[in-house]
């Protein structure tokens, strides 16, 4: 084999694995931010249960049933006996959130259940991994909108609570160098170069509601109504990234107080 035909060969080999990881990059970048399709909608039976129903779905702030015990106790305490169903996915974006709801009962996530057994209402949990990912605002917010037009199609009231505060630069800065690399420029792209970026999801989610005439059929809850930065109230949390026993306490507290109000007309 001579020279020329060795160097053919080592070309062709490096134009092989030049192209193999352009392709995995780009469909790593279309996977990472493509928005959902919209999903059809699929029958349900009539419910007759008259007792209170609540859902709840989300990621890791919901996962483990960590929220069901301590919203169910709330209610009864104030005189409302009640059924929670909840569904959380660790490191779900708004996106897989949204899908799981259409996922076959064989998938570990599925959530499909909850639309399943007709809640009155539902309680949607959201948008820290959207915003520690930099995802953008509008990401975020056309998902949770095909959330909340979803569970409106089952006639199920959505229960929004704001994208929660949480330690989005400490969570960033403890991640491995090319994932905190990643993410900062994924900022510059999607969020004009600002990291902090919760309150810009919240703004352009509450644009969202209001563009698509949904601001009326849900329930906001206000996350500063919980902590509004994360710096000022350190024992509400666990770890940059997840409330601890106390502050999913008060979360719960929070959005009990706002059901009770909605229930009775106030």
């Amino acid at each position: 084999m001579n020279e020329k035909t060795i160097n053919n060969k080592f070309r062709g080999i490096g134009i092989g694995i030049i192209t193999i990881i352009i392709l995995s990059f780009s469909w790593y970048l279309i996977e990472r931010f493509s928005y959902s399709k919209e999903l059809p909608f699929y029958s349900v039976a009539s419910d007759n249960e008259k007792t209170l129903t609540i859902g709840i779905i989300g990621d890791s702030w919901v996962s483990g049933g960590k929220l069901d015990s301590l919203l169910q106790n709330g209610l009864l305490v104030k005189g409302y006996k009640n059924k929670i169903l909840s569904s959380g996915q660790p490191g779900a974006k708004s996106n897989i959130i949204y899908q799981n709801l259409f996922e076959a009962k064989e998938n570990l996530h599925s959530s499909k259940f909850i639309i399943e057994n007709r809640p009155d209402y539902c309680i949607i949990i959201a948008g820290v991994n959207d915003a520690a990912s930099q995802i953008g605002g509008k990401f975020y917010s056309y998902h949770m909108s095909l959330i909340i037009k979803t569970l409106l199609h089952y006639k199920i009231k959505p229960i929004i609570v704001s994208c929660p505060e949480f330690g989005i630069n400490e969570s960033i800065n403890q991640m491995n160098v090319l994932s905190k690399r990643r993410n900062i420029i994924s900022a510059y792209f999607n969020n004009n170069g600002e990291i902090d970026n919760i309150k810009t999801y919240r703004k352009i989610l509450a644009e969202e509601l209001y563009s698509e005439n949904l601001i009326d059929s849900v329930i906001l809850i206000e996350f500063g109504n919980v902590c509004s930065d994360y710096n000022k109230c350190p024992e509400l949390y666990i770890n940059p990234s997840h409330l601890s026993k106390k502050g999913n306490k008060i979360l719960c507290q929070v959005i009990t107080n706002k059901l009770i109000a909605e229930i009775n007309g106030h």
